[in-house]
């Protein structure tokens, strides 16, 4: 079979060389929070999402109530204790923004340790040491539909709980489409491009379509299944094994607290 000659010459083109590093760099921040949803959805544990809501509030606010560091540092080591129990995954990821945050505010504080403020001056890094540590070990141990589900538990406004859940879903779906999409103009960018905001900007544009498209899609399926805006609360009562060994910890917390902070507090 004879070839044409167009067919038989030697490609001599040669692309210039460019950095798709914004592509990249995009490409990495929606993996990384598609991976998150996906990770926290397949989360499973004994405790129930109820319980660990109703800990969580009280043992935050116990935190930002406290005013000496012998007080917090129990807290610290009650969440290493936990952190123990989970993979090293988990815990490098806990521990990475938690340590992001407190060197942020130790940053905003930092002034006041040269003025002579003493020690208290690391109360407000440490106790966002600890908020920060406790909400990840929360969404680690309970999945997201499980955390949106235990609201309406406590009896909180079905407006506040369906824009949660909706979001939540929408971004995990989204942010598959945006992976796609990425990938798709890596893929086809050969030479070099000097308008990579109108490659992004597309990218974009495809996004904010495909939102509209899916808003009107749940709508219609929520028409077509009759729902009325209702999220009924949670019939299911959380078991007795996970209650009480909550209820255990969160009572040894306000024995000591009451031992650790009660004089401070009392004289203030």
């Amino acid at each position: 079979m004879n070839l044409p000659l167009w067919a038989r010459n030697e490609e001599t083109y040669t692309p210039s060389r460019d950095r798709d590093y914004f592509i990249s760099r995009s490409l990495l921040r929606v993996l990384t929070v598609v991976l998150a949803l996906r990770r926290q959805g397949r989360s499973r544990s004994f405790l129930t999402a109820p319980g660990m809501l109703a800990f969580l509030a009280v043992f935050l606010l116990l935190t930002v109530m406290a005013r000496t560091l012998t007080f917090l540092s129990c807290q610290l080591a009650l969440e290493l204790v936990i952190l123990c129990l989970l993979p090293g995954k988990s815990v490098g990821r806990i521990l990475g923004s938690a340590l992001l945050a407190a060197l942020f505010s130790a940053l905003l504080v930092s002034p006041a340790l040269l003025l002579g403020s003493g020690l208290q001056v690391f109360l407000l890094p440490a106790k966002s040491l600890l908020t920060v540590m406790a909400v990840g070990i929360v969404t680690e141990l309970l999945p997201w539909h499980e955390l949106t589900g235990a609201l309406r538990f406590f009896r909180l406004p079905q407006e506040l709980v369906f824009i949660l859940d909706t979001t939540l879903r929408n971004i995990l779906l989204l942010g598959q489409m945006a992976e796609h999409l990425l990938t798709a103009l890596k893929l086809r960018s050969v030479g070099y491009n000097r308008h990579k905001a109108r490659a992004l900007s597309g990218v974009l544009g495809v996004l904010f379509l495909h939102a509209q498209h899916l808003s009107m899609q749940m709508y219609e399926a929520m028409v077509c299944r009759g729902f009325t805006g209702e999220y009924p609360p949670m019939q299911k009562l959380p078991s007795w094994g996970g209650s009480l060994l909550l209820l255990f910890v969160l009572s040894g917390l306000g024995l000591l607290f009451a031992c650790l902070e009660g004089g401070i507090l009392g004289r203030v």
